[in-house]
This record gives structure tokens, sequence and C-alpha cells, in this order.
């Protein structure tokens, strides 16, 4: 079977599948070099800038409450924390979740957020972003896609947190034999690294039945390996009223999101 995407490299899915079935492993995952590489790999300081733009320039405005539950994410895994002291305050954190809390705050900003009761996210990692979400926003199903082993990740994951409800869905991004129709589809880092192939698989199946969308771009297989890919501009012209927004921070050059149904 031919390669789908960068990470479908065989040693990302084992790892995944490992840490979801022994406990020594998934205690420790985050710290896993390979895992940080392609997931958990958001430096301090790119975790300082999103801390900068959730604070100081986002509209959007968390509760202590929240915060302490969007931290909960930080609880399985053991991943790098940081200590950021901003005012006369600090938070303990792992940069990958301030990621996390960023992209929600964009979602929020973006979108009619009363109107996404079902989302699908294409590349979950170990399932952070969907933690943060579904207990923020009214969301009544979320369709988790990617590698099977992927997959098993996550759902332990969201088990070990007691998170693992009804409404969040596992599905087999090799195999889509049905359309998902969903209010917002969400990927970061992930479609822009798929094969051609597989991209026009999620197009048909997922994307052009999202009604909305936040695509966070990076052009990480068009610019950096040999794999045939579509470009920025010929995706902005396959999705309808799509348009581009600056990615903050910015962590590489050429970054940028894809959105369309926004406010």
């Amino acid at each position: 079977m031919s390669k789908t995407s960068i990470t479908d490299d065989g040693v990302y899915p084992e790892f995944c599948y490992i840490a979801s079935k022994h406990d020594e492993v998934f205690q420790n995952f985050k710290r896993n070099a390979m895992y940080r590489h392609i997931v958990e790999g958001v430096s301090p300081a790119q975790g300082a800038g999103y801390l900068e733009v959730l604070f100081n320039e986002s509209k959007v405005k968390f509760s202590a409450e929240q915060w302490n539950n969007f931290l909960q994410n930080d609880s399985q895994g053991n991943p790098l924390m940081i200590t950021y002291n901003f005012g006369n305050s600090s938070i303990t954190c792992s940069p990958c979740t301030l990621r996390y809390i960023k992209v929600l705050s964009d979602i929020m900003s973006l979108f009619d957020t009363e109107k996404i009761k079902s989302v699908a996210e294409i590349g979950i990692g170990y399932a952070g972003q969907c933690r943060i979400l579904t207990n923020t926003l009214p969301i009544e199903e979320y369709n988790l896609i990617d590698l099977p082993e992927v997959l098993a990740l996550a759902e332990r994951f969201l088990t070990e947190l007691n998170q693992n409800r009804g409404g969040v869905r596992y599905i087999d991004g090799t195999h889509l034999y049905n359309d998902i129709n969903s209010d917002l589809l969400i990927s970061n880092y992930a479609f822009s690294e798929l094969s051609k192939v597989a991209q026009d698989i999620y197009l048909e199946k997922i994307i052009l039945k999202s009604k909305a969308g936040y695509i966070t771009w990076n052009d990480l297989s068009a610019k950096r390996t040999n794999m045939d890919a579509y470009k920025l501009d010929e995706i902005l012209s396959i999705i309808p009223n799509s348009y581009t927004i600056p990615e903050k921070p910015l962590i590489f050059e050429w970054n940028c999101i894809i959105v369309w149904g926004t406010k």
C-alpha cells in the first residue's frame, strides 16, 4: 500500500498502538522523542507565543475554571511542562496544550459556535483538541479521523479522563466508505501532509461536506518532501468560499490557516 501521509511511516503508528496497550508506555508517551517530533513538539517559545495571543490579542477570555479544565490534558502522558510568568501570574503546562487552547479561541472568534453540533477532525494527535472543544462548546458528535493505531491511543487518552462519551466516533482514515457531514471541519498540520490521492478522498468524503472549516496549512509535503500533494492556491480553488488568515504565532514562514463558513 502506498504511503498516505508523512506520518504514515510505520514507526509512528506502531508506537501509538503500543502506547495504547501498555501502561508503562502510555504513562510517558508524550516524552517519546519521535512522538514529540510529530505531535507534542511545540517549543517553549512557541507556547509563549500562544499565550501572548490568548491574553493580549484574542477577544475570547476563559475563566480560571476553564483553564483548570483545559490543563487536565497534561495529566496523562507525562508531557514536558513549562512555567510561564506573565504579570503577577504564572501557568505551568505543556506548550502543546496552549496550542489547542489557542485553536479553541480562534474557533470561538471565527464561527457561530451555537451552530456547531458536529465536528470532524482530520489528524487527531492524542485527541487533545477534541477534549478541549467538547468540554467548552455544545458539540453533540465529534468524528476523530486518523490511522487505526492513532485512534487507539486517542481512545485510551479520552477514557483515562472519562471523556470517551457516546458522541465521540473513531473513524479509520484509511478506509473512508461513507460521507461525513459536519458543521465544522478541523485539521491542524495534517491535511496538508497527505498525499494528493488521500487529499482527494478527504475532500470528497469530508471537507466538501462540511459547512465550515479551519485548516492549519503548512505546505510541508509540497515544499520539504517528494510527496505529490495539492498546493495552497489549488486547495483554495477547490473549497468554495475559502480564504486564508495568518497563523499566529507563525510557526513556519509559509504557514497559514484556511477557513470557510465564518460569521
